[in-house]
């Protein structure tokens, strides 16, 4: 049990695991670690409750400490976006500022575009406008906006590409919360994407696969999970 400081209700929070939900601070969809208010039932995930209890943050190669103001409204400098009145990071020192999600980030992670970790990167050396893309996607980047690179392969990507709709999303665990006769399982399909039996569309995402091996039941995550944990927005190119 917990009690945190920003919680409206002021209602204490349980530690919950391996249960699918919305955080009401970063807005992802997750099933790892969370705590669920016993009042309201709302739930906020692990990372969102460390990062938010009070004292002052550090932030990627930022220098200057980072303290949460809760009604500040203004630019995140990682993606580029409106805090939205949700609070945000910010530097007493300089104009930084990043919103909760972006300020969550992972410093690091793995896509099937490089064989080699990708590091989370506020900074591009080159100066090459041509240099200036996704190599997942193959759009064009905004040279201000944080991107994941890999320094050996000069491999440089979106955000939104490397982590995809559901990075907070355990992949191998259970969903049970369906009406497929079976247990299902989490997954994400890398080089082969089976036809959604909803949809009938490719599974480029995260899917939820039949456990039992001799049923291919295969589905979207946003085919069939309830619409409250469907994720409504990107990250900002």
């Amino acid at each position: 049990m917990k009690n945190v400081w920003h919680h409206h209700c002021q209602e204490p929070l349980a530690l919950i695991s391996d249960k699918a939900f919305e955080c009401q601070e970063c807005w992802h969809i997750s099933n790892a670690f969370a705590y669920e208010c016993c009042g309201c039932e709302e739930n906020k995930c692990l990372r969102c409750v460390i990062a938010l209890t009070s004292g002052a943050r550090t932030c990627l190669k930022h220098v200057h400490p980072l303290y949460f103001y809760r009604d500040y409204e203004g630019q995140c400098n990682a993606c580029g976006d409106t805090t939205r009145g949700y609070g945000a990071f910010c530097c007493k020192d300089c104009n930084f500022v990043l919103d909760l999600g972006c300020f969550s980030l992972p410093s690091t992670a793995r896509h099937k575009c490089d064989e080699h970790l990708l590091s989370l990167t506020d900074n591009d050396d080159n100066s090459y406008s041509e240099s200036h893309y996704c190599d997942i996607c193959e759009e064009s980047r905004d040279v201000n906006r944080w991107f994941y690179h890999c320094t050996t392969c000069d491999t440089s990507a979106h955000v939104g590409c490397v982590l995809g709709s559901y990075p907070f999303l355990k992949l191998g665990s259970i969903y049970e919360e369906t009406n497929h006769p079976h247990l299902l399982i989490i997954v994400k399909k890398k080089y082969y994407y089976p036809d959604c039996d909803k949809c009938s569309k490719p599974c480029e995402d995260v899917a939820l696969e039949c456990s039992k091996l001799e049923c291919k039941y295969i589905v979207h995550w946003d085919c069939v999970a309830p619409y409250f944990l469907r994720h409504w927005w990107k990250w900002g190119m």
